[in-house]
């Protein structure tokens, strides 16, 4: 059967979804917490570890990381979709997300903003610059320690058969991992 390909809006970056939904800690000078959904998230460089986060300069999040600039990155399950959306649909500007979703923190090691308990792993970051891109500033940052539920991930990588890692197509549409595929070696 022969393959037909129809022409898209060239907006139209769902066609790069889904993807991971990550909860993002930030945190203000005095300390208070933020947090907000993002799937725009992925490592750019392995060694060092460098990951890069597309995110819109109003969010309270942006401002919180021109300020203090750390952050942690929190890998969600699929458990979690309802609290990935609503972190995704309040501001932080005009509501304490971190109170209203009654989340705990998971101690960091070296940057100000915890982890978020019960979430299957986080990452600690510091920013090292941001680019403007439109009304997204693109986020580099360095991982300073990764923590992972030790009951979920196995060596260099999670174990999906445990771990449903929470993934956004679009919404309130979430997905999470199906069959999994190995390329035999040849």
């Amino acid at each position: 059967m022969e393959q037909v390909y129809v022409s898209l809006d060239p907006n139209e970056y769902h066609v790069l979804h889904p993807r991971p939904a990550y909860l993002i800690v930030t945190s203000d000078r005095e300390g208070r917490l933020n947090v907000m959904a993002a799937s725009w998230v992925m490592p750019v460089n392995d060694e060092p570890f460098i990951l890069s986060l597309a995110l819109d300069k109003e969010t309270k999040t942006y401002q919180n990381l021109l300020e203090v600039g750390e952050f942690t990155v929190n890998v969600m399950g699929e458990e979690h979709a309802g609290l990935v959306y609503q972190a995704g649909s309040l501001s932080g500007k005009s509501v304490d997300k971190w109170k209203l979703l009654r989340l705990e923190p998971a101690p960091s090691k070296f940057v100000k903003p915890p982890g978020v308990k019960g979430s299957y792993g986080f990452v600690e970051c510091r920013v090292e610059r941001m680019i403007d891109v439109e009304s997204v500033a693109l986020v580099l940052a360095r991982s300073l320690a990764v923590h992972v539920r030790q009951d979920l991930y196995e060596k260099y990588s999670w174990n999906l058969g445990r771990a449903r890692i929470l993934m956004h197509m679009r919404g309130r549409v979430f997905v999470g991992p199906g069959k999994v595929t190995v390329v035999p070696k040849t």
